[in-house]
């Protein structure tokens, strides 16, 4: 009688064990596209309640749950820029918040842990990710310094960027060593800015004077202030080599030799640099004064500005380091996790650097609702570390990584728990049978 009680007992455990089984089942089907999810298995652990060399007294099952944590889900493409997958170790650190009734974000100081990167801007520019968790990063000072001390909540909050004014310039071209004395070019131009964001058109004319001999006319309109605002004009002697580094430049004539109504210093070359420099005094109303340095290449040497042959004068460069003031265009995120902010004038400026979180045991973190993780005792402490370094994986923007849910396996799984339940099932219905014979053969 006692081993068909225990019998009883032990296919009601095997029962349980099958069903916790089937939850586990059903969980990773409900969320076989849940981004990120990670797949739960069940390990089955046999019960001993005696067992020697004369008698063993059945103790049945328990089912536990085996966690898939560290196994990898396939990437695929995202439409949105700021969505992220990563591809190897690492969670991210995520927190959670809640808004009042201003419309303030108040956040919970709690860390968790996810996978799903879903992430876009909210109204208050935070990334948040689709279950609401908010993307912890280091701050990123504007000289680039990153702050690794703490992580903080991802906001974009610089929506303008401010103008810079041009204060270099690097003109490349080839002046035509065959045509006539008195050959003047037609202007090339390039648009330059002022500390306000105000562009201004400077303009190169060449004028040859004589054999290797060339006179550059520089226009700057209102580029002297005043009332009304005075032209920048200013001419600069360039003289080329004939003989040896023939066609490349040899001498520009100090400021002083020539006309116009603006100044202009050359920066005499050094043991140090080579670099043929011209540097213009410019002065905009409503700005302060600026000085513009431009290249021209090197002396004696075939690089940025030369005399070969030729009938015209070719630009094949000119441009400038300024900008007009821009404002917030997208966001961008490398594999390293550098969160940039794209402006509409052309400028990047990145704000944060994203840190991927490691355990040693991951399979031990504990989950919670919305597709994320706490850290436990037994996963071990969190290790932070930038993406790509000491272990861990590397980032994907435009990517999301799916469930690691294979459903083909599950059905496959369900099938034998169906199958195993039923024969628990049927255990107790024979049990129950020869209790039954058992209590007819006493009456």
């Amino acid at each position: 009688m006692a081993s068909l009680f225990s019998a009883l007992t032990v296919a009601v455990g095997g029962l349980t064990a099958q069903s916790d089984a089937l939850g586990n089942i059903s969980d990773n089907l409900s969320n076989s596209q849940t981004t990120g999810f990670k797949s739960i298995g069940t390990e089955f652990e046999s019960l001993v309640t005696q067992s020697n060399a004369t008698d063993n007294e059945p103790g049945g099952v328990r089912a536990t749950p085996q966690y898939q944590n560290d196994v990898q889900g396939n990437l695929v493409q995202s439409a949105t820029s700021t969505s992220l997958a990563i591809s190897g170790q690492g969670f991210f650190a995520v927190e959670t918040a809640s808004q009042d009734a201003t419309g303030q974000t108040n956040f919970t100081g709690n860390t968790f842990y996810t996978r799903e990167g879903d992430f876009t801007l909210d109204k208050n520019g935070f990334l948040v990710n689709g279950s609401g968790y908010y993307l912890l990063g280091y701050s990123v000072a504007p000289d680039g310094t990153v702050d690794t001390s703490a992580t903080n909540p991802i906001q974009v909050s610089a929506l303008l960027n401010n103008p810079v004014a041009t204060t270099s310039a690097t003109y490349d071209a080839n002046l035509p060593s065959s045509v006539a004395d008195g050959f003047t070019s037609t202007a090339s131009t390039v648009q330059i800015f002022d500390a306000l964001g105000n562009t201004y058109n400077m303009s190169f004319t060449w004028n040859k004077v004589s054999t290797n001999q060339w006179d550059l006319n520089v226009d700057v309109p209102g580029g002297l202030g005043g009332t009304p605002p005075v032209d920048y004009t200013a001419v600069v002697p360039f003289t080329f080599n004939s003989a040896s580094d023939s066609g490349t430049i040899q001498t520009i004539t100090s400021s002083g030799v020539g006309s116009g109504t603006g100044n202009y210093t050359v920066v005499p070359p050094s043991a140090s640099s080579t670099a043929a420099q011209v540097q213009f005094g410019l002065d905009f109303n409503g700005s302060s004064a600026q000085t513009l340095t431009l290249n021209f290449g090197n002396y004696n040497a075939a690089t940025g500005l030369t005399q070969f042959a030729g009938t015209n004068v070719s630009v094949t460069s000119f441009s400038q380091n300024g900008l007009a003031e821009g404002s917030f265009n997208n966001l961008s995120i490398d594999n390293s996790g550098n969160v940039a902010i794209n402006y509409s004038n052309g400028s990047t400026r990145v704000i944060a650097q994203i840190p991927l979180v490691q355990f040693y045991a991951q399979d031990q973190l504990q989950r919670v609702t919305g597709n994320a993780y706490e850290a436990t005792i037994t996963s071990g402490s969190p290790r932070v570390s930038t993406a790509g370094t000491n272990g861990a994986g590397t980032l994907s923007s435009n990517s999301l990584e799916t469930s690691n849910v294979d459903i083909a396996t599950q059905f496959t799984d369900m099938i034998q728990a169906q199958q195993i339940y039923s024969a628990n099932a049927k255990t107790i219905t024979t049990v129950d049978n020869m209790l039954n014979t058992i209590i007819q053969a006493v009456q």
